[in-house]
């Protein structure tokens, strides 16, 4: 007869493997992934981070649990125990990990028990690592196997999705491209139809104020880096299920279902204030710029590209007014 231990994981990785066939989009299979990876390792949390579209970055893309919850985690290549695992391509199981040398910690992170982590691959090439950990139980190698078994079962799947979500990703940036937007928010209204006001949705079109001088003084490849930090910082001003696109350039939408003007207001003017004080240092150069915003709310009737304009000529207030600020759009 099967264990007590081994009846109940064997049954999840069975569904788990009757579920990963169905072509699930990224963010749904993330989500079973990582539900039934905390289910078979029996753990507190769970998570796969994915290697951004420059394989530089890991970045968070789906967890369980509360830890760490809402926070931009990334870790580069070779960082970490995560980064570590994609850049060696070899698993770890470790017992209090914060005793490894390798081992980076985050804040708000707690004092772990053990770690467990395994690269998952598609055609031998690490794309991204899936891990556990626990506060409370010592994981050991069995465990690893388990969770070296879902990688094998998940990882081509999730190849497969990441690869048609990267189509409609800005690589530089990872924020939506103008393809990734028409499918999230797509112009849904037909003629004659009308949104109700009870499911509102604000735009935030942002600008980089005098990219231009940034290109011209530091070369494109600094521009490059200033354009991903800043996408990190508008990343974190908004929701989990909030977009970040970008149109072109250095312009960007932010996109907030369910948020009316005044609340997006105030995520406008967080995210202005947050540039405005970072420094974005790279190799030995420290840049600091701001960013301009128009604020526009969809009106009764108003089709989505109607509402980006309105956004689009809140921005160009904001510029004409002297940049690093805030307007929002005429009703």
């Amino acid at each position: 007869m099967l264990g007590a231990r081994v009846k109940p994981r064997l049954q999840a990785l069975t569904e788990l493997a009757n579920v990963v066939q169905g072509r699930l989009p990224i963010d749904e299979l993330l989500e079973c992934v990582v539900q039934h990876t905390a289910e078979v390792m029996q753990v507190e949390h769970a998570s796969v981070r994915l290697l951004d579209p420059s394989r530089r970055y890991l970045v968070a893309a789906r967890r369980t649990g509360t830890l760490m919850a809402g926070q931009a985690v990334e870790f580069k290549r070779g960082e970490g125990l995560l980064g570590w695992i994609v850049e060696h391509g070899e698993g770890l199981c470790i017992v209090d990990p914060a005793s490894d040398p390798r081992y980076v910690s985050r804040p708000g992170t707690p004092r772990l028990e053990s770690f467990a982590g395994t690269p998952l691959f598609a055609a031998s090439r690490a794309f991204g690592v899936l891990s556990a950990i626990s506060e409370k139980r010592r994981m050991d190698e069995e465990d690893l196997m388990y969770m070296q078994l879902i990688a094998a079962i998940c990882g081509p799947q999730l190849e497969i999705a990441r690869l048609s979500h990267l189509t409609q990703v800005d690589p530089l940036t990872g924020s939506l491209n103008r393809r990734g937007f028409d499918r999230v928010y797509p112009d849904e209204i037909a003629d004659g139809e009308t949104p109700t006001m009870a499911d509102p949705l604000t735009v935030i079109e942002v600008d980089i104020d005098h990219f231009k001088r940034v290109n011209d003084a530091h070369g494109h490849a600094v521009g490059d880096e200033v354009l991903r930090q800043v996408v990190r910082i508008l990343g974190r001003a908004i929701r989990a299920g909030d977009e970040v696109v970008r149109l072109g350039g250095e312009e960007f939408l932010l996109v907030l279902p369910d948020v009316r003007l005044d609340r997006a207001l105030a995520v406008a003017e967080r995210a202005r204030h947050e540039v405005e004080q970072s420094e974005i240092r790279v190799g030995g150069e420290s840049i600091r710029v701001t960013i301009s915003l128009g604020v526009a709310e969809r009106q009764l009737g108003e089709r989505r590209d109607e509402l980006v304009a309105r956004a689009d000529e809140a921005l160009y207030a904001a510029k004409a007014a002297g940049r690093n600020r805030v307007v929002a759009a005429r009703s």
